[in-house]
C-alpha cells in the first residue's frame, strides 16, 4: 500500500470515528434516533477506512474481512430499529436544534472525507467502497436536518422515528448483502 493510500485512509478512519463517537454520545441526550441512526454513517466508513489500512495482502482475508464488516453494520442496524421501537413506546420528543447542529457537522465531516477521497481517486483501490458509499451517505445527514424540521413543526416525535427506523433498516438489508456476498467470494477462494 503506497504511504500517500494509508495517509489518506488513516486520515478518513480518524475523522469518522470521531464523529461516530460524537454523534452517537449526542444521539442519547438529545433522544434522537436519527442522530444514532446517522452515527452508523460513521461507524461504517471508520470500520471501511480501518480495514483497508489493516488488510493489505491475502483476497480470502479481505473477502472475509467484509463478510464481518457486513455482520457488524447488520447488528448495529438491529440496534437502532430496536431503540426506535422502544422510543415509540416510552421516548420523549427529541432536541431538534440540536439535531440541525450535529446533522450540519455530521454534513461537513463527511464533505471532508469526500474530498481527502475525490483528491485521492483514481490512485488508490482501497478508496473505491469508500467512496461508493459517500455518495449516498450525505443523504443520510441531510435527513437528520429534515427530521429536526419535521420534529420541530410538527411536536411529535414520529418523523424522527421513521427516518431513523428507516435508515438503520437500510442499513440491515446493506448489511445482509455485504455480509453474504463477503462469505460467498471467501468461500470461493478456497
Amino acid at each position: 500500500m503506497l504511504e500517500h493510500e494509508r495517509i489518506a485512509l488513516a486520515m478518513i478512519a480518524l475523522i469518522t470515528g470521531l464523529m461516530a463517537f460524537i454523534v452517537s454520545m449526542v444521539a442519547v441526550p438529545a433522544g434522537s434516533t436519527v442522530l444514532a441512526a446517522d452515527a452508523l454513517i460513521f461507524v461504517q466508513h471508520s470500520i471501511s477506512a480501518g480495514l483497508a489500512l489493516r488488510v493489505s495482502t491475502g483476497l480470502k482475508r479481505q473477502r472475509w474481512m467484509v463478510a464481518v464488516q457486513g455482520a457488524v453494520m447488520m447488528l448495529l442496524g438491529a440496534l437502532v430499529v430496536a431503540i426506535a421501537v422502544r422510543r415509540l413506546f416510552m421516548g420523549s420528543l427529541p432536541h431538534p436544534v440540536t439535531m440541525i447542529v450535529m446533522g450540519g457537522i455530521a454534513l461537513i465531516a463527511h464533505l471532508s472525507c469526500c474530498a481527502i477521497m475525490l483528491h485521492a481517486r483514481g490512485q488508490l483501490s482501497s478508496l473505491e467502497a469508500l467512496w461508493r458509499f459517500g455518495r449516498n451517505d450525505a443523504v443520510g445527514h441531510i435527513s437528520v436536518i429534515a427530521a429536526a424540521g419535521a420534529v420541530a413543526a410538527t411536536r411529535s416525535n414520529i418523523p424522527d422515528l421513521v427516518i431513523g427506523a428507516a435508515m438503520a433498516g437500510l442499513f440491515v438489508i446493506a448489511g445482509w448483502r455485504i455480509m453474504t456476498t463477503g462469505a460467498a467470494g471467501a468461500n470461493q477462494t478456497r
